[in-house]
Formats: structure tokens, C-alpha cells, sequence
């Protein structure tokens, strides 16, 4: 036969939550203030290039500045015509093509203008190009 179980009258143990969640915030508490953060930037590997040795004879190339105005170009400070600017810069690259063309341009000048300056760069030879735009003018 088989036993019959009794039903007990006493109610089932709780849980009483509000214990476990304070020991959580006290476990959460400990383990945030006991870590010591890992610095990542004195554990980077960083390879710096070494510096290229250069001889006396080299010399560092001058920069040619042209500036576009809406009425005419400036070469290095000086207001130059279109042929004049062409010729000026034709004797520049017979010097060096390598030299470095900066090109500064105006919030009035014509686009027009800088894509004439671009090409006579390129008909130059003159291919170390840098374009800024400058609004105070």
C-alpha cells in the first residue's frame, strides 16, 4: 500500500531578497574599489622611426606661395599677371620639380582660377601641390 503523505500547515520558507541584494551592492562595492586599472598607454608598443642623418650640403627647398585673388594671382607676396606667372614658375621648375607649391585661396576667388593655376602646375612638372583655403583676405 502505499503511504499517504501529510500536509504540513506551516507555510513554505521565504527568501528574504532585500539581504541577498545588499550583499551584492557590498560584493559589487569591494570589487570596484579594490581594482587597480590597467594603464593601456605604457603597455602600447610604439616604434618610433629613426632620424634620417642629413649632410650639410642638403638644403631644405623653399616653398613657392601663390595666392588666387578673384581679380589675379600673388607668387610669393608679388601680383603677377597670368603670363608673368607662367613664366615665373616655368624658370621655378627648370630649377627643381620637386620644390612644394603651396596654393592659397580666397572665399572670393573663382574656381576657374585654381583649376588654371592646377594646370600650369602639372604642365610644369611641378606635382608637390598643397591647396588652403584662406577667408581673410
Amino acid at each position: 500500500m502505499a503511504r499517504k503523505r501529510r500536509r504540513s500547515s506551516s507555510p513554505a520558507g521565504e527568501l528574504n531578497l532585500v539581504a541577498m541584494i545588499d550583499v551584492a551592492f557590498q560584493l559589487l562595492n569591494f570589487f570596484i574599489i579594490s581594482v587597480k586599472p590597467v594603464d593601456v598607454r605604457t603597455n602600447l608598443d610604439v616604434f618610433r622611426p629613426q632620424a634620417e642623418r642629413r649632410s650639410q650640403d642638403d638644403s631644405v627647398a623653399n616653398v613657392i606661395r601663390i595666392t588666387v585673388f578673384p581679380d589675379g594671382y600673388t607668387l610669393n607676396e608679388r601680383l603677377k599677371s597670368v603670363g608673368q606667372l607662367r613664366q615665373e614658375l616655368a624658370a621655378l621648375a627648370r630649377t627643381d620639380t620637386k620644390q612644394s607649391v603651396l596654393i592659397q585661396v580666397t572665399n572670393e576667388s573663382q574656381h576657374k582660377k585654381l583649376v588654371e593655376l592646377l594646370d600650369m602646375c602639372a604642365e610644369m612638372k611641378l606635382l608637390n601641390l598643397s591647396v588652403i583655403s584662406s577667408g581673410a583676405y
